[in-house]
């Protein structure tokens, strides 16, 4: 090939866009960020070790990143009406990233919880947009 192939490992510096439901997980992996990419973090941290380190100074790092989304997708999932619906807020929080139309989300998640009631297909949404909107604010400043 006269072009690099492509892989499905990351190199570092590289990445274009980090999603983490955790922050100390998107400390980890900064590293294979580009300059320009962004990271999008659930400010929460999940403490399941003994030397987890004060969530300060997790942020601290992640604030030094010029490009990135920060948000408490627990308590924004909890408002929308289910604590369950997290990982939803950060999808929606990833979407001005994606490239991908936002209908055609919307339709997926029709389609994956169909099966599992218009309530729930309604929740999901609710907190897809909830996150949107929250990316979409973060932006605009």
């Amino acid at each position: 090939s006269d072009r690099p192939i492509a892989s499905d490992l990351i190199s570092l510096g590289k990445c274009d866009l980090i999603i983490s439901l955790e922050p100390m997980e998107a400390l980890r992996y900064l590293p294979y960020l580009n300059k320009e990419g962004w990271l999008v973090t659930n400010e929460t941290p999940f403490v399941n070790i003994p030397n987890y380190p004060h969530i300060d100074t997790i942020m601290e790092e992640i604030n030094k990143l010029p490009c990135k989304i920060r948000l408490n997708v627990d308590d924004v999932a909890e408002k929308t009406g289910n604590a369950r619906v997290a990982n939803m807020v950060l999808l929606g929080a990833t979407i001005p990233f994606l490239g991908i139309n936002y209908e055609k989300i919307q339709e997926g998640i029709r389609e994956i919880f169909g099966r599992k009631g218009e309530a729930v297909v309604e929740i999901n949404l609710k907190a897809l947009v909830a996150g949107k909107e929250i990316a979409e604010r973060i932006l605009q400043t």
